[in-house]
């Protein structure tokens, strides 16, 4: 046995983390990059006119706050009067206030509403388009320091992050709004207080808005400190959150193995230690909030009288009207509200910006793999070539992390060759992952036979809960495929119970076992006739017997097709022309031996060494 030659280490791989690392500016400049090309999408203008109609609605609101605040100073002064008719116009005024409220306030909600669902929309297609692009959902498993549950991300946390964004900007805006238009109100209520310090007397018009200043600016540094650490506490309750919802998930799809196993205490006791983690993650969130809840709890309450107390000594000296105090102490709250907006909102901002920090993850670490698949050196040359032959070149297959995998293959698989793959089944599916341009890391070059039909069955077949017609179809149109063809095609596979349930819609993974899954894979091929076909453990649930029937059957049916078929039955090499055989040695190195290299006489096969050490599975998800 000869030594291969020693390859050079692959560049080291990037990872998300450092994608998001080397992102300039913070988490919510970063998804503003990210979800503000919607206002410059295809629905720019619809976006931007709902976005300023919600500027118009909202300076409506506030212009109706002001003319509220006016009518409260008219009608403590018409009380104060004792004025009846006065009184009366006044609860006229405030029914017109009232009226025209509410349809400022509906109108409001109906184009926030619009204009949230629409930015949902936009940014959850293009971060699902993303991840279900190219075999993207499939390597993000593999990548180091790759973020989980890409699911609860996408469905959860972009519309926790769009609809609180938007409802967090619109209230800012409010406040802002409010802000410029009661200080000066403020202002001018307050009067000037004359203050005598050692001899020293000094005027302070607009004292009020002085007080405002200090009460919201003291308020908005105590609730920083008590709450700054809501974001990453909030952050672990969704990761924990989502990981639970997970467990579930993964319960629900492997019922029938965990009933068969009798293994349900063991579900329960890791859904249990699942749950221990939303309730550490929930008792450490509840202290971050019961500290800022202590604390704005008496702000508000100081809120509203605190701007009384100080205004009565000018209206006890005569200096204002009942009215007068009234509207003053409404001002001061408009003032100290519009100030204390970050106090008011902390809670939401703390769990909003923990939902931007998870998609902004998710994102990174797609375009870690983007950039990683297009770096020199490190993705495999996958292409076309005319000629009709696949052909691998020098082929090396490394982990996302760039440590070699699989190494030094250079072999020609020619039409219509049947090829049996033995031995561990991970090597094969490296070969088959390359093929299909869903594992891009290493290096070399596989050239595929130009404009060829090419089909994939993996072990584990996804059946979308449809009608069989489409699960036949999947993932082409259901309406191509002929009736009578789908039922011969179960039939010859053994599923002739089913032709009559064609067009029923059911969840057909609870349904059928796992060798119906696998014979439903195979009438796939006689429907779609591909000409080169790729099979991994297409007989894992099946027996030799079964599986070599089976693989006869598509060999009658298709007999100029190339079969490559990943399987543990050594006794179907008869059934092949040919046999990669993937064999360890003792260095833990791995060597193929390929039948299809013999010589004539009696020369051996020869070997090729074609991995280094395996460091880890491949297609294993490592976390």
């Amino acid at each position: 046995m000869t030594d291969g030659p020693v390859l050079e280490p692959l560049p080291e791989a990037a990872t998300p983390a450092d994608a998001a690392g080397d992102a300039p500016g913070g988490t919510l400049l970063r998804f503003v990059r990210l979800g503000g090309a919607y206002w410059n999408g295809a629905d720019r203008w619809k976006a931007r006119l709902l976005t300023a109609l919600l500027v118009v609605l909202g300076i409506l609101q506030v212009l109706l706050v002001i003319r509220f605040n006016l009518w409260s100073a008219d009608l403590f002064d018409a009380l104060e009067r004792r004025d009846a008719r006065q009184v009366l116009i006044q609860a006229l005024v405030f029914a017109a206030i009232v009226i025209a409220t509410m349809l400022v306030n509906a109108a409001h909600l109906e184009v926030r509403r619009r204009l949230q669902m629409g930015w949902r929309h936009w940014l959850t297609m293009r971060v699902a388009d993303g991840w279900l692009d190219r075999g993207r959902q499939h390597q993000l498993a593999l990548v180091p320091g790759a973020p989980g549950n890409p699911d609860a991300r996408i469905a959860d946390d972009i519309r926790l992050a769009t609809e609180a964004t938007i409802e967090l900007a619109n209230s800012l805006f409010y406040c802002l709004l409010l802000l410029v238009s009661f200080v000066s109100i403020l202002w001018g209520l307050s009067g000037t207080v004359t203050l005598a310090l050692g001899g020293i007397t000094l005027e302070l018009p607009g004292y009020l808005v002085g007080l405002a200043l200090v009460y919201a600016a003291a308020g908005v540094a105590v609730a920083f400190l008590l709450g700054r650490s809501l974001v990453h506490v909030t952050d672990l309750r969704q990761s924990a959150e989502a990981g639970y919802r997970f467990g579930l998930v993964r319960d629900v799809a492997q019922a029938e193995e965990i009933a068969l196993l009798g293994s349900e205490a063991n579900e329960r006791r890791r859904l249990r230690n699942l749950f221990r983690a939303i309730t550490a993650s929930w008792q450490l969130q509840t202290q971050g909030l019961r500290r800022l809840t202590l604390f704005t709890s008496a702000y508000g309450t100081m809120a509203a009288m605190f701007p009384v107390l100080v205004a009565a000594p000018r209206y006890l000296a005569g200096e204002l009207t009942l009215g007068g105090l009234m509207q003053t102490a409404q001002a001061f709250q408009q003032v100290t509200a519009a100030l204390s907006w970050p106090v008011d909102n902390f809670p939401r901002l703390a769990e909003t910006m923990a939902s931007m920090e998870r998609v902004l993850a998710l994102q990174a670490a797609l375009d870690t793999i983007e950039a990683e698949a297009a770096r020199p050196g490190i993705a495999i040359d996958v292409v076309a070539a005319s000629g009709g032959t696949l052909t691998f070149r020098d082929l090396t297959i490394a982990d996302a992390g760039g440590a070699i995998l699989f190494s030094g293959i250079s072999t020609d698989i020619h039409p219509g060759e049947r090829v049996l793959l033995l031995g561990d089944p991970r090597l094969a599916r490296a070969l088959f992952k390359v093929v299909a341009r869903v594992w891009p890391w290493g290096r070399g070059r596989v050239e595929l036979p130009d404009d060829a039909a090419i089909h994939f069955l993996p072990s584990s077949l996804h059946l979308p809960a449809d009608t069989l017609r489409a699960i036949l179809a999947y993932p082409d149109d259901p309406e191509t495929l002929d009736g009578l063809a789908c039922m011969r095609a179960l039939a010859r596979v053994g599923l002739e119970d089913l032709t009559a349930r064609l067009d029923t819609p059911d969840d057909w993974m609870l349904q059928l076992d796992a060798s119906q899954r696998q014979r439903i894979g195979f009438a796939r091929i006689l429907l779609k006739r591909p000409s080169w076909i790729f099979l991994e453990e297409p007989g894992e649930s099946l027996d030799s017997g079964t599986e070599l029937a089976l693989m006869q059957v598509i060999a009658e049916a298709l007999p100029s097709a190339t079969l490559l078929t990943a399987s543990h039955h050594a006794e179907l090499e008869a059934f092949y022309g040919r046999t990669l055989r993937f064999e360890p040695a003792a260095d833990g190195r791995v060597f193929v031996r390929d039948s299809g290299e013999r010589a004539a006489g009696d020369k051996a096969a020869p070997r090729w060494p074609a991995i280094e050490v395996i460091r880890r599975g491949f297609g294993e998800d490592p976390g």
